[in-house]
């Protein structure tokens, strides 16, 4: 009897040693992968894009980031070259010239269902014009935004007497007539007509347009609309500027963003219709330029036109969860506050701008009110091939400033052009 239960105690040991050996091991789920593609890396810094990534893996441990970075120029071709090859990244980042571009593709997947987990107030805090979906999808959100406002030379606003900048149509006409001296080779503005790059009708045209009380498009009817007597005011207006004040720098039809910069930085230039971005630009060409913001001159209303670089979830993406985690993460209040400080952007979301450290930005403040005044809008959100859209407007506004066409016959033929985009894309 006892070599039984001895017998039987080694065998309990022996199995208690291989039950031991044996447990099952449960392996943690290693983190999933998002691969972002964006062309930022190079333009901040690989410091601030360190900083992003370590904040973004600690707010979300379940997702490791991997920045893909590719230069600005050429990234919407080669979007379209990976898509095809069936290589895009998770998360892309995009221009709002480009979303309803990608969307009508199917590069791009809906965001409408995650959107709608989310909080009342995140939606609520991001601007208004990034709510415009596109074919009654959102397909995208803001990582940061900016309006076109107002920048003058003080020192040049000083020595002609005048008190402050221009609050309307009228007042800015008799600013720019007075301060343009061209036998000092000062001028008011730089004319920016150049057909290169296309989105010179952001800074000048467009925002004159919704200033009239006029439309670009009719969001119900997918229809252009700015051929209206409105629309006509406008570049009426704006024609008599220049070719019978003649306020603008010589050149307006070869004049672009890169001339009117270099200009307004040289201390010759009074004003000029400017985002954001342009603070820093102005830094590096002329630090020691004087100049201050204000919001853009009022017609019949308000009105600037709104960009932005947004994030989208790619239809390619291998966790779909885990590339809107990211997505999210960006356009919330958190992420959005680190990316604006780090990159000295302007934040996408109210609840960032509205954050005592960007406050202390005097310069940023004039796009705050501009942000929040009636038609602040993004009308390329709506534009199925925007960049052609937008050469065709240019061509048509530089026949009328040329006297090739009425303004009335320019627009209309615009408009008709973008008709038949509008159309197609149906």
């Amino acid at each position: 009897m006892k070599r039984l239960t001895a017998s039987l105690s080694k065998l309990t040991a022996t199995a208690s040693i291989v039950s031991i050996l044996t447990v099952p091991t449960f392996s943690v789920a290693a983190p999933s992968e998002v691969r972002w593609s964006q062309w930022k890396s190079t333009e901040v810094g690989e410091k601030c894009m360190s900083e992003l990534k370590s904040a973004f893996e600690k707010a979300t441990p379940e997702v490791n980031l991997v920045l893909v970075d590719s230069p600005f120029t050429g990234f919407h071709d080669k979007a379209l070259v990976l898509y095809q090859a069936k290589k895009l990244s998770d998360v892309l980042m995009v221009q709002v010239d480009w979303v309803a571009e990608f969307a009508d593709l199917g590069m791009l997947e809906p965001l409408d269902d995650w959107i709608a987990k989310e909080p009342k107030s995140f939606l609520e805090n991001i601007p208004f014009t990034f709510h415009q979906k596109w074919r009654g999808k959102q397909y995208y959100l803001p990582v940061e935004s900016g309006a076109v406002a107002l920048f003058y030379n003080t020192e040049i606003f000083k020595e002609a007497g005048i008190a402050g900048p221009p609050k309307t149509w009228d007042e800015f006409a008799e600013v720019a007539r007075k301060v343009t001296n061209p036998e000092k080779k000062i001028y008011a503005v730089t004319g920016t007509l150049q057909s290169e790059p296309p989105t010179n009708m952001t800074y000048e045209i467009y925002p004159l347009i919704l200033q009239a009380s006029g439309t670009l498009i009719d969001e119900k009817t997918n229809r252009a609309v700015f051929n209206s007597p409105e629309g006509v005011k406008a570049i009426e207006w704006y024609i008599d500027r220049i070719n019978k004040d003649k306020i603008s720098v010589p050149g307006v039809l070869s004049n672009g963003e890169k001339e009117k910069r270099a200009n307004f930085a040289s201390g010759n230039i009074a004003m000029m219709f400017e985002g954001p971005w342009g603070i820093a630009i102005q830094r590096q060409l002329n630090p020691n330029l004087k100049y201050d913001i204000t919001t853009l001159p009022k017609g019949e209303t308000t009105g600037t036109m709104v960009r932005g670089s947004l994030n989208t979830v790619t239809a390619q993406a291998q966790d779909k969860e885990a590339a809107w985690k990211f997505v999210r993460w960006m356009s919330g209040p958190e992420g959005n506050a680190i990316w604006a400080r780090c990159t000295g952007s302007f934040p996408a979301r109210h609840d960032v701008s509205n954050q005592d450290w960007f406050k202390e930005k005097p310069l940023f403040q004039a796009f705050v009110k501009q942000m929040e005044l009636p038609n602040a809008r993004s009308p390329f959100l709506g534009m199925p091939n925007a960049v052609q859209m937008n050469k065709i407007m240019t061509t048509e506004v530089q026949n009328a400033v040329q006297g090739k066409k009425t303004a009335k016959q320019a627009l209309d033929d615009a408009a008709a052009e973008w008709n038949k985009i509008l159309s197609s894309a149906k």
